[in-house]
């Protein structure tokens, strides 16, 4: 999946001197509500609760035909998860707070004022913050830690790289406002050295204003 991503940049950044008709630009901020896939020993982990944030970025569009053509951009987003447990009078809250970088390729169709994307994305932690309070027995506990990303399984919270699948529909309200709202699968593990049934993988709804200049 990332090298995909990597190609279809590089094949846009070849082809967009000369190929492609029309080429435009614009910005785009929002909400992001992002959860994780947690499975510990092949169960599933329950009680995953979105978890509200942020994106921003840039992209550019690059108009093949009147209904073709491909977007790519760069984003600043949060992604994470909050869980919250409660059992014989005592209240368990956990946090993930992540920062990523992302790059999205996505195969645009427009249809009039509305528009459909989807295409693969690559991500990098950039940051991560863990935290865990307790609460019961009338004592409240709160712990927290910066998350380290890398490959060491022993050492390592998080891998850095992220890589999936983005789904996507939007409005053009004009000839530079416009509304979307999308869904981020992802698809990487991204726990160290984990399996089938060890594993961590991001996902999030997004929904964003865009200008174009």
């Amino acid at each position: 999946m990332k090298k995909l991503g990597f190609a279809l940049m590089g094949l846009l950044m070849i082809s967009s001197t000369g190929a492609f008709a029309q080429m435009s630009f614009g910005v785009k901020a929002g909400l992001n509500f992002s959860n994780m896939t947690l499975k510990a020993g092949g169960d599933k982990v329950d009680d995953i609760k979105f978890k509200p944030g942020i994106n921003v970025g840039a992209f550019a569009d690059f108009e093949l035909s009147d209904m073709l053509g491909v977007e790519a951009g760069m984003n600043v987003e949060t992604k994470g998860f909050r869980m919250k447990n409660e059992a014989f009078g005592i209240t368990s809250k956990t946090s993930m707070n992540l920062f990523y970088v992302t790059i999205p390729v996505d195969v645009k169709l427009t249809f009039g004022s509305l528009y459909v994307l989807a295409g693969p994305y690559v991500g990098v932690g950039v940051i991560g913050k863990y935290k865990h309070t307790f609460e019961g027995n009338d004592e409240k506990e709160k712990h927290k830690e910066d998350l380290e990303f890398g490959n060491d399984e022993g050492k390592s919270d998080l891998k850095r790289l992220d890589a999936g699948l983005g789904v996507g529909v939007g409005y053009e309200i004009n000839d530079n406002l416009g509304i979307r709202a999308g869904y981020d699968l992802g698809l990487s593990n991204l726990q160290p050295g984990g399996d089938k049934d060890n594993s961590s993988k991001n996902g999030s709804i997004n929904i964003s204003a865009t200008y174009k200049f």
